[in-house]
């Protein structure tokens, strides 16, 4: 498929992980990619690493639930590019693993307010920029626990079905003006989140690994070769939520 010269991606928690790792798949292919993050640590190490190919990044330090903020870096964009193309709505926390009954209202505050108010600021300010610049795509990322109940991960997988099912909605919202929306539901995946959730609860983290058919966990990269997929390839496709999760959600 084509290039991506001289269109524009903006992602969130787009400086570690998967984000960066999905900055980087349309970077190498040509586009201008704005990196919003929360850690603004690590905002100049993956500016750097974007603009090595050969490409121009913004970066801007914010929680996805922080809407000002959030519309003040999509204008931004918008304004040193001369629009927005795609869009991948990426930032999103985990759940420690645990029954319903010992998690508290500040559990499910965290993970809603960051998987899906996050993803609906997200969206509710990078959709006008899409259309102000003729059309494009957006992806969200879900999980495979956004298809499939997993045990003890009832807040995780209820935020994460609620993505999907946003995300399907908007599709059907947008379908006529040129704005595809779909999701990428990744498995267990080499993102921060995943190495973190192993670092916290090991145990757990190996059960996880062995759920997966293909008998690993996935790579970061593949997951945002799916993403740049979605995006730039799937030209008939929205509304979807794509499985990048080595047959965990077949069975």
């Amino acid at each position: 498929m084509s290039g991506l010269a001289g269109r524009s991606l903006f992602v969130t928690g787009g400086n570690t992980g998967i984000g960066l790792a999905a900055a980087l798949e349309f970077a190498a292919a040509g586009a201008n990619v704005a990196v919003y993050a929360r850690r603004a640590d690590r905002n100049e190490e993956a500016r750097a690493e974007v603009e090595k190919l050969g490409v121009e990044c913004l970066t801007f330090a914010g929680d996805v639930t922080d809407e000002a903020a959030m519309a003040a870096a999509v204008e931004a964009t918008v304004r040193r590019w001369g629009g927005l193309h795609y869009a991948f709505n990426n930032a999103g926390v985990s759940q420690a693993g645990a029954p319903i009954t010992q998690l508290s209202h500040a559990d499910f505050d965290a993970l809603m307010d960051a998987n899906v108010r996050g993803t609906f600021l997200g969206m509710k300010h990078q959709i006008p920029a899409i259309l102000a610049a003729g059309g494009g795509a957006i992806c969200n990322n879900a999980s495979a626990s956004g298809l499939v109940a997993t045990a003890h991960q009832a807040l995780y997988s209820a935020s994460k079905f609620a993505v999907v099912g946003m995300t399907k909605a908007v599709a059907l919202e947008l379908a006529a003006q040129n704005v595809r929306v779909n999701a990428v539901c990744p498995g267990a995946t080499t993102g921060d989140m995943f190495l973190r959730y192993r670092r916290e609860f090991p145990e757990l983290a190996a059960k996880a690994v062995g759920v997966h058919p293909m008998g690993r966990i996935g790579l970061k990269e593949e997951v945002a070769r799916a993403v740049l997929f979605l995006c730039r390839d799937a030209t008939f496709t929205t509304g979807a939520a794509l499985e990048v999760d080595g047959g965990r959600t077949v069975a």
